[in-house]
């Protein structure tokens, strides 16, 4: 037989693994990981990390101990085949399918748990074969997964795990074989079991990070990245001295003589000099001897032997050892609250410094907030995904001058999204990008500022924590769960300085939706930027993603996610615009301007069509396309622009060609024919005008900001005056709602 026909047998054979068969195939295993330590067939749990090649991954395991004893066996030969058999040829063939020719460890694992639940089901109905259960019985089960009530996505991936398992039905024995399920048979829908869709959903249904979270969470990212990172650097440099200068083992003899000498003349040094003995800062306090008797600790047991022995060069042992045979040299001393390093604090915050000292044992906290603060600002002002920022390794930043005198700052590393081999299996590795991002100048410094932090190729690696334990992952890139956990910290330090330098309005609160996660950065800053004047072209700006290198570098994925969020948010935008035009128009405010009557026309439109509902996402792409809707607000200018590209002077094409989808704020014409204002608009000017009188009285500004005042004064006043001449009062609706 030919190797090659060997193959196709082995692939064809029933599956049947003996005990101690591998779980993951040779083949599939993570480089690195030895096929001996594989889970085998016969174990109670599967770890299915060695599937995993990216580095953020976790531990994911199938404990078949909670799986119905009866069905077990031929359970996990299902699971062993969908592991390590190409995915049939039936799943690769269905319109608008997502399946691979081979399973990912992430798939397999969210697919059985329906296989789990299904398990249990069956067993609950004394189904002791798989081959016992008809189209009947998977009805039963399709209307169990209706009745969940989950969105439809959730309900037809379950489904569909349960297709997967009938697929496999020609590799398995007879026992082990499921039925067709009823909704995979000719002529039937989904939508037969489930019930009807609901609206299509996508990366937009993301919450954003809530501004009164997010503006806070930025300012003290920046804070610590540009302001308190010099501090904290030289803290962990000098705390990496002295862990350096640690000897490994205790000198004996002679030597040991030496060190106890030395330990002596320290000690009588900081009593002769009044300075503090360094100690753990948790054993302390005023009273020493109250806090050590609190925490069951002796005076010489509170003294920071790993200090001391850092700064001595002396085995912490022997210091311990010291102290217990001669703890005469702690009479009569002062104590510290901690062992504060000796180095000067040079950052302020409102003209104070940030903190009185550095204490030793706090470096390695202070280090994962400055490893924190860079991650926020790197993934929130980059536009990177969080795989993308998670993955970036040292040297992964440049800086290129050009000939015009500019600055571009560029970052290279992996992307994941859509990478596939020849033959349509993901990548999970990821590769390299082609052409790198392009950031701003923060990220830039972020990246520097975290370089110097963490040890290894990776930016963000799980060996910078303070909280060492041992486990089973086999990723070496910190996890995206475990990033929520440092946010959290982070947040909690942060607003510990804003309570303690008076600044309660940098106050971080708790974000209504939940944990601030990474998936959420790149959806909220689409919304902050996207609410601005000219927020569009700011944003693309800002990411960079819709333009040349990035556009490049992203082959139109990215760009498609991109603009897809875009889109989302001129939809929100426009709803939020409408429905405030309704209830000025309701209220009876007054309405001006050379577009009064469509803004009239334009809320009432709105409010006849989607007063009092859930708007949907084919209800925010209606309001984008219908051209009477297209209401915006533009607070600096104290207007509303019903945009008519055909009459928009701040388009000069004024139409032709493609013409503008919004307006530019930034060329906003005092003549344009869509300008309207209202009441409301009018209240802002007076409130403007009554701010201004109060400055130009004190005389205090120089002459040409007095003059630029003044010329404001005089424009709000003449629109004041135009508007209580020319405005018109809608009439309120009628009952049938005109």
């Amino acid at each position: 037989m030919t190797a090659t026909g060997a193959a196709t047998a082995a692939a064809l054979a029933l599956t049947d693994p003996a005990p101690d068969t591998p779980v993951i195939p040779s083949e599939r295993l993570r480089p690195g990981v030895a096929l001996e330590t594989v889970s085998r067939f016969a174990d109670d749990w599967w770890d299915l990390g060695p599937l995993e090649r990216k580095e953020t991954s976790t531990t994911k395991t199938l404990h078949w101990k909670t799986f119905p004893e009866v069905l077990r066996p031929s359970m996990k030969r299902i699971a062993w085949a969908v592991i390590n058999k190409p995915t049939p040829d039936v799943l690769l063939r269905r319109p608008k399918t997502t399946a691979r020719p081979f399973i990912s460890a992430q798939t397999l694992l969210h697919a059985s748990k329906t296989w789990w639940d299904l398990g249990d089901w069956l067993a609950l109905r004394q189904i002791t074969s798989l081959d016992q259960v008809d189209q009947e019985i998977l009805e039963e089960y399709a209307d169990k997964v209706r009745e969940l009530g989950n969105s439809f996505g959730h309900a037809r991936n379950k489904l569909f795990a349960v297709t997967r398992m009938w697929a496999y039905a020609p590799f398995l024995l007879p026992q082990d074989r499921l039925c067709m399920p009823p909704w995979d048979d000719l002529g039937a829908e989904i939508t037969d079991f489930l019930g009807e869709k609901d609206e299509p959903r996508g990366e937009n249904t993301t919450a954003v990070i809530h501004p009164a979270t997010m503006s806070p969470l930025l300012v003290w990212a920046l804070r610590v990245i540009t302001d308190l990172a010099p501090d904290v650097l030289a803290a962990w440099r000098e705390s990496q001295r002295l862990l350096a200068n640690l000897p490994p083992k205790a000198e004996r003899g002679r030597k040991g003589k030496a060190v106890y000498q030395r330990l002596r003349e320290y000690f009588d040094g900081l009593r002769a000099a009044g300075k503090a003995v360094p100690t753990y800062g948790g054993y302390l306090a005023p009273n020493l001897a109250k806090a050590a008797t609190a925490r069951g600790a002796t005076r010489e047991e509170a003294v920071s032997a790993k200090f001391v022995g850092g700064m001595l060069g002396v085995n912490q042992k022997q210091v311990s050892s010291f102290l217990k045979r001669c703890p005469e040299v702690l009479e009569g001393q002062k104590f510290a609250d901690g062992a504060p390093l000796e180095l000067p604090i040079t950052a302020m915050i409102d003209g104070r410094p940030w903190t009185e000292s550095i204490e030793f044992t706090q470096v390695k906290q202070l280090g994962l907030h400055l490893s924190t603060a860079a991650l926020v600002v790197i993934a929130y002002l980059s536009g990177m995904r969080p795989e993308e920022v998670l993955h970036l390794e040292h040297g992964c930043a440049s800086r290129e001058e050009r000939e015009d005198g500019t600055v571009r700052y560029r970052v290279n590393g992996r992307h994941f999204k859509g990478v596939v081999d020849e033959e349509g299996n993901i990548i999970p590795e990821g590769e390299m990008r082609p052409e790198p991002w392009t950031v701003i100048e923060l990220v830039h410094r972020a990246i520097e500022v975290v370089e110097e932090l963490d040890q290894g190729p990776l930016l963000f690696s799980r060996n910078l924590t303070t909280a060492p334990r041992a486990d089973r992952r086999h990723g070496k890139a910190l996890a995206p769960g475990a990033v929520v956990q440092r946010l959290k910290s982070f947040m909690k330090w942060a607003n510990e300085l804003a309570v303690k330098h008076s600044r309660d309005h940098e106050l971080i609160p708790p974000d209504p939706d939940g944990n601030v996660t990474m998936q959420r950065f790149r959806r909220t800053v689409a919304w902050f930027i996207y609410r601005r004047p000219g927020g569009r072209i700011a944003l693309g700006i800002q990411y960079g993603h819709v333009g040349s290198s990035m556009g490049e570098s992203y082959g139109g994925r990215s760009r498609f996610d991109m603009l897809e969020i875009l889109n989302f948010e001129e939809g929100l935008v426009m709803a939020e615009n409408l429905a405030t035009a309704s209830e000025r128009v309701a209220s009876g405010e007054g309405v001006s301007g050379p577009a009064a009557t469509r803004y009239v026309v334009a809320a009432r439109a709105f409010q006849v069509r989607y007063e009092g509902g859930f708007m949907t996402k084919r209800q925010h792409r209606a309001i984008r396309a219908d051209p009477n809707l297209r209401v915006y607000e533009h607070p600096e200018s104290l207007l509303t622009c019903n945009h008519d590209p055909f009459k928009a002077l701040c388009d000069p094409d004024r139409g032709r060609g493609a013409g503008q989808r919004t307006p530019s704020f930034s060329r906003c014409d005092m003549a344009c024919a869509n300008i309207s204002r209202t009441d409301t608009h009018i209240e802002r000017a007076k409130v403007e005008r009554q701010a201004i009188t109060e400055e130009l009285a004190d005389g205090l500004n120089p002459f040409p900001v007095a003059q630029r005042l003044r010329q404001r004064d005089q424009k709000l006043e003449s629109i004041i005056n135009e508007h209580e001449a020319s405005c018109i009062v809608p009439e309120p609706r009628t009952e049938d709602g005109q």
